[in-house]
């Protein structure tokens, strides 16, 4: 058994700063290159290295090797739990490894602020248990009897995380600084009754009443991937059969099952206020897949 901490850092990871917002200047009908704080200019970027973040994680393990004796004869067993949290500053559509350009202009007070927030791949839980148990060879039986029933083999990868973080935005530019990342405001419980878990069709993930447009010129409320999706759970397994010949070699029949319970697995909701599909899931990973297959080893 294994019961750790570990943790990190990161200071000076790349963001991109616009230097060339447009002004939100009231009752105005001009366009926003029009209203931009260098006339004549319409994307000014700049690179920085401005963005932090933060790795906090207890993890368990339990590992049992193979061995010959008790009652599981041959099991190889290896479970890890991860209880974590990662924060960063990054914006909105970037990462600790890429770019993004922030909500609100530079210059404004408490910009990093609204930017801090779960990271995009944060999933606070996540459990994966796998194995491989090879079922006695029954030697002391007869031939038809080890045939039959001795030789198989067991194999399995069981997979169980919390859902990804995402930011509900607006969808239009509310705050008229073109910079594409204006926020929704959250009034009540962002979550729709029973939040659909894993059942199809997925129309009330979000709860549409609690969220609207902010007032012109300002940049909405909604924390930075402050909503959680779906979780994900998916048991990869096999079931193989062991035809030994001569010493060394064996064939080995092969079915294996790819999320084999077929839990539909969505993906997150749509999270733009003005999409007609808000708060909808549209999409899911792969449903069961199986797959049969003959292997010598020699």
């Amino acid at each position: 058994m294994r019961v750790a901490y570990v943790g990190s850092h990161g200071s000076h990871l790349r963001d991109l700063v616009q230097l060339n917002p447009a002004v939100y200047i009231p009752g105005s009908s001009l366009s926003p290159d029009q209203r931009r704080v260098f006339a004549g200019y319409s994307n000014i970027f700049q690179t920085s290295m401005d963005v932090n973040s933060e790795y906090n994680s207890a993890q368990l393990g339990v590992e049992k090797r193979f061995s010959r004796a008790g009652a599981f004869n041959g099991i190889t067993l290896l479970a890890n739990y991860t209880f974590s949290k990662s924060m960063d500053t990054a914006p909105v559509g970037g990462s600790v490894i890429g770019a993004g350009v922030s909500t609100i202009p530079f210059w404004s007070t408490g910009r990093r602020n609204l930017d801090r927030g779960l990271s995009d791949f944060n999933h606070t839980h996540r459990a994966v248990i796998s194995y491989d148990w090879p079922l006695p060879a029954l030697a002391h039986f007869n031939r038809i009897g080890r045939g039959v029933l001795g030789g198989w083999e067991l194999t399995g990868l069981l997979s169980a995380q919390s859902g990804f973080p995402f930011t509900v935005l607006a969808g239009q530019d509310q705050s008229q600084t073109a910079l594409g990342q204006d926020r929704a405001v959250v009034t009540g419980d962002p979550y729709g009754p029973g939040a659909c878990a894993n059942r199809a069709p997925c129309v009330d993930y979000l709860n549409r009443k609690s969220f609207v447009l902010p007032a012109i010129g300002t940049f909405g409320n909604v924390g930075k991937d402050s909503v959680i999706g779906p979780g994900l759970v998916t048991w990869d397994m096999g079931i193989f059969k062991n035809f030994p010949f001569r010493e060394r070699g064996k064939v080995q029949l092969r079915a294996e099952f790819f999320n084999a319970l077929n839990r539909a697995n969505f993906s997150n909701p749509s999270s733009s206020v003005t999409a007609g599909a808000f708060g909808s899931i549209s999409g899911a990973n792969d449903p069961r897949i199986g797959q049969l297959a003959m292997k010598i080893v020699f």
